[in-house]
């Protein structure tokens, strides 16, 4: 594996379900270090595309390999014998969360450092010292350290979702993957959330990829900017270059209406 190897690279990535072209001939390469906003219309396969790249979804045999950091993912439409490798690199952000509701935050976070341990010691829950040294600083890293021996189900939509940030923290994760991490989190949260993703991007060099439906977040936090419509790459680009007539070929005519009632100004 190259040293210099992008964070994620896909080529010509096709995936079907049923009769329906999630991801037409799609090809995406993620820079290490970068911080890239997925966005486009529901249904137009940016998190398809984020799964596929983290080999969570199998994309069809026609399409080329799927990289992360130069390990090789899935190619023709099978996962490769090193996919678990890969994807110890990237921690995914669910829209959902993905804690165990019943056990406590800082149990969660702690899961992160299974990947590199015997899975005997995993079941005993005989974590190492520095494992649980690591868990209640990335707590206090994302702002919740306080509720470290709260249950997962007693936290609010927020909390949860910078617990699994600190769980991907913990895994040691290079890149963070995060699809619609804001999606169900109120304002206030939701900047929280992005914020996080943003610093960690900035001060500690983590790869961010991260699907959208916020225009204005993607705006506000991310470099680049990858835009789908119908399982097709409509704009790859800087931030600064999606203005509003991008916004409106991604989005269609309508969305110049909604632009102006929430005050967009792309």
């Amino acid at each position: 594996m190259s040293e210099t190897a992008p964070a994620l690279t896909a080529e010509n990535t096709n995936m079907t379900f049923g009769t329906t072209e999630a991801l037409k001939n799609v090809s995406l390469t993620v820079e290490r270090g970068e911080m890239v906003a997925l966005i486009g219309p529901s249904g137009s396969g940016k998190s398809t595309l984020l799964r596929v790249g983290a080999g969570l979804q199998v994309a069809d045999p026609s399409s080329g390999p799927v990289r992360i950091f130069g390990d090789l993912v899935q190619q023709k439409g099978k996962l490769s014998s090193g996919v678990r490798k890969a994807r110890a690199k990237v921690g995914f952000i669910f829209q959902q969360f993905n804690l165990v509701k019943r056990i406590s935050l800082y149990s969660n976070v702690l899961i992160g450092a299974l990947g590199r341990m015997p899975s005997w010691k995993g079941v005993l829950g005989r974590y190492s010292t520095a494992d649980r040294k690591k868990a209640m600083e990335s707590l206090e890293r994302v702002g919740i350290a306080q509720y470290a021996g709260n249950r997962a189900a007693n936290l609010s939509g927020g909390q949860q979702q910078r617990g699994a940030i600190a769980r991907a923290m913990v895994q040691g994760a290079e890149a963070i993957f995060a699809d619609e991490p804001i999606a169900s989190l109120d304002p206030v949260s939701a900047r929280n959330v992005m914020r996080l993703l943003a610093e960690l991007n900035r001060e500690d060099k983590i790869t961010v990829v991260v699907t959208l439906h916020q225009v204005d977040y993607a705006l506000k936090y991310c470099q680049r900017a990858v835009a789908l419509k119908n399982g097709e790459v409509i704009y790859d680009g800087p931030i600064e270059g999606l203005d509003r007539d991008h916004l409106i070929e991604i989005y269609g005519d309508e969305y110049s209406d909604v632009m102006d009632d929430e005050g967009v100004s792309a």
